[in-house]
């Protein structure tokens, strides 16, 4: 026996399951909070549960860091962040940091329209193998007019993704590192 149905009703449907699936994560949550172990945030983890769309995905990550403790929480996570020394080599097995080997802080942070922003710089001794295979310190690399500019984004970009790796699964916050600043020599 078939059941013919609209696309309406279809669409229905599905989200219906969606809501179920966004119910059925948050009740995994809250139950590994109640045996008082730590939940993490991964974005792989809502494909297993079939959260799939984008606004699906919207709906978990706030339901998340409601359980968590909202932008409060996620704060005070950063504000023990900062002025701590991390490393690109802290994350080369996680993400790719292509040529990049240097330490950075972060200096501020910054919260505004539900926003994290994160401002830094970069630690002395930091260098860059580049494409040509030229070996550089981040400051010669910085101050070649050639290439600064891409220097420049990279190394936000690098910082930008191994943030993620830190603040996204403890808050389920993302955060945007406005500014690394390359530490001179």
């Amino acid at each position: 026996m078939k059941i013919i149905i609209s696309d309406s009703q279809y669409n229905l449907v599905k989200e219906s399951v969606a809501l179920k699936n966004i119910e059925g994560i948050k009740k995994y949550w809250k139950n590994k909070l109640k045996k008082g172990e730590q939940i993490r945030f991964y974005k792989d983890d809502l494909e297993f549960w079939g959260i799939t769309t984008r606004q699906e995905k919207f709906y978990a990550q706030t339901a998340f860091q409601e359980l968590v403790g909202d932008e409060v929480f996620t704060e005070k996570f950063i504000k023990n962040l900062l002025n701590k020394t991390f490393s690109t080599k802290d994350f080369n097995d996680i993400i790719n940091i292509g040529g990049y080997d240097f330490e950075w802080i972060i200096t501020e942070m910054e919260y505004r329209d539900f926003d994290f922003y994160l401002y830094g710089k970069t630690l002395p001794g930091g260098t860059v193998t580049l494409m040509d295979g030229r070996h550089l310190s981040l400051d010669e690399a910085a101050n070649d007019e050639d290439i600064y500019w891409e220097i420049q984004e990279e190394v936000n970009g690098v910082v930008q993704d191994c943030m993620d790796k830190i603040i996204l699964p403890v808050t389920g916050y993302e955060v945007e590192v406005l500014s690394i600043v390359i530490s001179e020599e």
